[in-house]
């Protein structure tokens, strides 16, 4: 026996959308969850003149579902809402074209971090965020620039100054070309092959010129007392993307990806884009935005040893919280060994050299070392130097080496070491489901401002996946109730 089958059979009344999608199927729960979300800072944003736009919760829901189901391009999105029928739920059968998808996110460009933080919100009113634990690292995602279009500080210098002097050499040459042009065929003749090519070179010039201002930019802004290293390499397609080279992968343009997890439900409470490939200073971005997000810190921040002892410490000690850190060597830490026999008491800020002899705290050098002296003149020669005004022993230590010592003194306390044990259980996950399961490993937006707001995006969908999946376990497990 065959089923009938009869695509021009009529129905007898008129299908809900509803019916088109299971009960259990992701949509209804991504549609529920922003149905929840307060979304009329964005229809704010649309006057009263001028053709109709789409509902903002229409396309939010579409953006996010996409994103969520690994369709990240405006032109899939439209696709999708024309045959999928679970965007076509979502659009209530309207299909935007994919410049008003671009549009959209282009007008909402900064109203994207509201959209994430209206996720935390929620995941927070449904007890999901509790702010106990927050564990934070980055992660790198390649940025929508070549490698092979691309050029190091050293050689835009010398690839400037070739094509300054090849344009005045051109210059000169059309000079003397249309003198004797006139000569021989009477003005208003003009050649074409040797404009062309000056205006090539012109506009190469130009482009390399904008490169190389954006990186002394970036430079003098991050290293302000050092020469820009001729190795420093800037893209032309983006010149905000950093380079970022690993043997394993190669050398290519990213955006360093930060993002703070709670580590009781892996919600993402926080996330940003560093302006530097490393981590080490990223903890006190981080905790500024929690707090001014959520008007709570957490009571501890859990990261690896990427993080900068120093900076990472008195981050967490500026808000309260407790740094639950791996200790790593920092660059400007430059002490000999010996200094690991000495031993440290935090509370008087004092160490004890192996012979006994006390050395206390007694000024600050250079902002980057803390000079300990003895309490009067003796014989130990575990001092580097001996202060010239009260001939006492004195030991330079590096803010770094005392950030150390704290760091795993916190580490030591109870519970501490086995909190940390869950870190890459915590945080791991999240970036591997975000590059994974979801296939976000590239950002399809240039610059710093619209990756920032792209990583928004990405941050909130993964939110509202973690939600669908607590709300689908729930039920099934009332369900199961219900029938036992």
């Amino acid at each position: 026996m065959i089923r009938s089958y009869d695509q021009n059979q009529n129905f007898l009344l008129p299908p809900s959308l509803h019916d088109f999608i299971p009960a259990s199927h992701p949509a209804h729960l991504i549609n529920d969850l922003v149905e929840k979300m307060d979304t009329q800072f964005l229809k704010d944003r649309y006057g009263p003149l001028g053709q109709p736009a789409y509902d903002p919760t229409l396309m939010i829901k579409v953006i996010l579902y996409g994103f969520t189901v690994g369709i990240f391009s405006s032109r899939k999105l439209q696709r999708a809402t024309q045959e999928n029928m679970a965007f076509k739920y979502l659009a209530a059968m309207e299909t935007p074209a994919f410049k008003t998808f671009i549009e959209f996110r282009q007008r909402h460009r900064e109203d994207m971090k509201k959209i994430f933080l209206q996720t935390v919100k929620l995941a927070k009113n449904m007890g999901l965020v509790r702010l106990g634990s927050v564990a934070l690292d980055g992660t790198k995602i390649e940025a929508n620039a070549s490698k092979h279009k691309a050029m190091s500080y050293g050689r835009m210098l010398e690839e400037e100054k070739r094509l300054q002097e090849e344009i005045e050499g051109l210059l000169k040459s059309a000079d003397k070309a249309d003198q004797e042009e006139d000569k021989e065929h009477g003005p208003g003749q003009d050649g074409f092959s040797l404009p062309e090519e000056l205006a090539f070179k012109e506009a190469r010039l130009k482009k390399i010129q904008e490169a190389k201002e954006a990186l002394e930019e970036r430079e003098r802004k991050e290293h302000p007392d050092d020469d820009i290293d001729p190795k420093k390499q800037v893209a032309f397609a983006d010149t905000q993307a950093r380079c970022f080279s690993k043997n394993s992968e190669g050398t290519k343009y990213i955006y360093n990806s930060q993002a703070a997890v709670d580590m009781e439900s892996q919600i993402i409470v926080e996330n940003h884009i560093e302006e530097s490939v490393s981590d080490a200073h990223a903890a006190k971005e981080a905790l500024r935005e929690i707090k001014q997000d959520l008007g709570e810190t957490p009571k501890n921040l859990v990261t690896d040893a990427g993080y900068a002892p120093t900076a990472t410490l008195k981050a967490c000690q500026d808000e309260g919280v407790t740094p639950i850190c791996a200790v790593g060597r920092e660059a400007q830490e430059t002490e000999p060994e010996k200094l690991d026999s000495f031993l440290y008491d935090e509370r008087q800020n004092q160490f004890t050299c192996p012979h006994g002899n006390l050395f206390v705290f007694d000024h600050e050098a250079q902002c980057r070392w803390l000079v300990y002296q003895t309490l009067h003149p003796i014989d130990c020669i575990c001092g580097g130097f001996i202060f010239k005004k009260s001939h006492r022993q004195s030991l330079r230590v590096s803010k770094a080496h005392v950030a150390k010592r704290k760091l795993k003194a916190i580490m030591q306390e109870d519970g501490h070491r086995k909190l940390y044990a869950r870190r890459k259980t915590t945080i791991e996950p999240v970036f591997g489901q975000i590059k994974q399961a979801m296939g976000f490993r590239r950002y399809f937006y240039r610059g710093a401002q619209r990756v920032r707001s792209e990583w928004n995006i990405v941050c909130a969908a993964l939110n509202l996946r973690k939600m669908a999946r607590v709300l689908n376990n729930s039920q099934k497990i009332s369900i199961a109730v219900a029938t036992g």
